[in-house]
């Protein structure tokens, strides 16, 4: 009977041996190969990637953010330039005005005095003249 005993003691030791040694074995499994297969699968490098198309993407929103920005700049320019040019031109046609007024004046002057009458038309064409 003692050797039935010591029999089933070695049994019970075998199997809480095994029974450990499965608990182990899973815990090193979890700890050591699961990240290297999540690894392995891609995890890692698709965050990579993602990271790259992020970078890349920036690069090209700022890209176009500058090109955006030298546009309006450049339309702003021309804006600008359009506006000085129209007011150089309004004081231009203006000192023309003027000048042709005056010609017309003195022409006028000088047809009164003789007594001679001429339409506005023809003092217009007269200063025309007298300018060119």
């Amino acid at each position: 009977e003692e050797t039935k005993y010591q029999n089933k003691r070695n049994n019970n030791k075998n199997i809480m041996m095994l029974s450990t040694a499965r608990i182990v074995s899973r815990r090193v499994v979890t700890a050591n190969i699961a990240p290297r297969a999540a690894a392995a699968v891609g995890s890692t490098r698709c965050m990579s990637i993602a990271d790259q198309l992020g970078k890349k993407e920036k690069v090209e929103e700022d890209r176009y953010i500058r090109a955006r920005e030298a546009q309006l700049a450049a339309a702003k320019a021309a804006a600008a330039a359009a506006d000085s040019k129209a007011a150089e031109l309004a004081v231009k046609s203006q000192e023309l005005i003027e000048a042709k007024t005056a010609s017309m004046n003195e022409v006028a002057d000088l047809l009164a005095q003789t007594g001679d009458v001429i339409s506005e038309a023809g003092l217009a064409n007269l200063a025309d003249w007298k300018h060119t």
